[in-house]
């Protein structure tokens, strides 16, 4: 009955059951493994790509972590345990460095999403923060200029992850715990029946389990039919530029993450510079123009020159003097659902399928704790981590 050991890839048909099988060994994916696999469950994670890999949502060197939610207050609960398991993944991981608290300023008007949002989420659960009027902010971090009529709001504990790692330690964790995670093996159908689960693979492989999840990421509305959630998949364009003048004004510790509401509801953010990153990171969190997963590995789908024009005219305008040259530009996905929020728990139909979708534009903050509660759903067949919020219920009818 095993199958646990090696690299999955040599299985005999004895080998092919196990406790979960996980869908997708991404951002949430390799998390959900990792968690399983340390509770003594028989895990079969399958990727169709690479770990990681750069065809989604979980490339491009950084990901901004913050406990001030302004997208909603009852987020912060998930976020405080998503540091706790991010604190020790890192301690587990040897040490390499993926978590780095830098703290964070949000510039935007007084009445914005931003601003205002963050402040009730830092009032209603105590966290260390302060408001800033433009010329404090100028004082602060000489490098920003904040528009007319724009506050500052510093979060203390913000920070940022490198995605890539995280996922790697992840990654490393479940196999560690006997995990088999199968690189390059796209899910091609799957069934529900009785108690268990039956997938078939690319390689014209069939496995079985207790439990499935999916974490598919852009590709969840191609995997997991009936769900009954409408998903939307954009492309987004990432850039990095030059930074002038001394790059160590932009290390972390003397330049914080930051996010400027330069579209509202929506707008720009970047992070501090580390050794070895291209340079100042700029993107726009906006969901960007429709696209099929997928469709990012074919041409055509380059950053272009008047997207590349845009994010340096808001380095221009609110850190000036700081971006130089473009030395490096990608894009890649968000999968949003209809009202933003993420989409995790059980499958309307089938309780021995669970789902984890929805999460682009601020998911990856969350993926350390969404594997907790993932390895929950399968293994106890609920939890106690406040997800009822998320619950795929909410858009049925």
């Amino acid at each position: 009955m095993g199958g646990g050991s090696g690299d999955g890839h040599h299985m005999g048909t004895g080998e092919r059951y196990f406790d979960v099988i996980v869908v997708g060994v991404g951002s949430m994916g390799s998390a959900a493994c990792a968690h399983l696999a340390a509770r003594g469950a028989r895990v079969l994670g399958l990727e169709q790509f690479e770990i990681p890999h750069r065809h989604g949502s979980h490339h491009g060197h950084s990901r901004m972590i913050r406990q001030a939610y302004y997208e909603h207050p009852d987020y912060v609960p998930l976020l405080r345990r998503a540091y706790q398991l991010w604190d020790e993944l890192q301690l587990r991981d040897g040490g390499r460095e993926f978590f780095y608290r830098t703290g964070g300023i949000y510039l935007g008007p007084e009445e914005g999403a931003i601003v205002s949002g963050s402040l009730g989420s830092a009032r209603e659960h105590g966290l260390e923060h302060q408001l800033h009027d433009a010329g404090e902010v100028q004082r602060r971090f000489p490098q920003f200029r904040p528009g007319g009529g724009h506050l500052g709001f510093f979060e203390n504990e913000a920070g940022f992850l490198v995605p890539e790692l995280a996922i790697m330690a992840h990654a490393a964790w479940a196999r560690e715990g006997g995990a088999s995670l199968l690189e390059g093996e796209a899910l091609v159908s799957w069934g529900a029946a009785g108690s268990g689960v039956e997938v078939k693979t690319a390689a014209g492989v069939s496995y079985q389990a207790d439990h499935l999840v999916f974490a598919g990421g852009a590709w969840s509305s191609q995997l997991v039919a009936g769900l009954g959630v409408e998903l939307a998949v954009t492309r987004q364009v990432l850039a990095w530029f030059e930074p002038l003048g001394d790059r160590g004004r932009f290390a972390p510790g003397r330049f914080p993450c930051w996010f400027v509401e330069t579209e509202p509801p929506y707008g720009h953010y970047g992070f501090p510079v580390l050794p070895g990153d291209p340079g100042l990171k700029v993107a726009l969190h906006r969901p960007g123009e429709p696209i099929a997963p997928g469709q990012l590995r074919t041409a055509g789908l380059a950053p272009r020159e008047a997207e590349i024009d845009r994010l340096h005219a808001v380095l221009d305008e609110f850190l000036p003097g700081c971006a130089g040259e473009l030395s490096q530009a990608c894009t890649c996905l968000y999968t949003n659902s209809p009202d933003g929020h993420f989409v995790v728990g059980h499958h309307p139909e089938f309780e021995q399928v669970s789902v984890a979708c929805g999460f682009s534009g601020h998911g990856f903050k969350f993926a350390s704790v969404m594997g907790e509660a993932l390895a929950d759903l399968a293994l106890d067949g609920g939890t106690e981590l406040p997800i009822g919020f998320l619950g795929p219920g909410r858009f049925v009818g």
